[in-house]
């Protein structure tokens, strides 16, 4: 799966959990960011493949109960 794919399919999953907890959505963000190191919600479609990035990310998604 490309990076953003796998930014759009963790944002998507921590929209859906926090769908009534605008604050909980908004800690959220900030631990995947925190885990990552960037902002998977400013991931575009024509930013480039960094293996490192899908790395940290799939890490952080399973550290916070999201399976990719």
């Amino acid at each position: 799966m490309r990076l953003y794919d796998l930014c759009r399919h963790v944002s998507a999953e921590l929209e859906k959990r926090y769908t009534n907890d605008p604050m909980g959505l908004l800690r959220a963000k900030g631990e995947l960011a925190t885990r990552t190191g960037f902002l998977a919600g400013l991931v575009g479609p024509n930013d480039p493949e960094d293996p490192e990035k899908v790395r940290r990310l799939r890490e952080a998604a399973e550290a916070m109960g999201i399976a990719l």
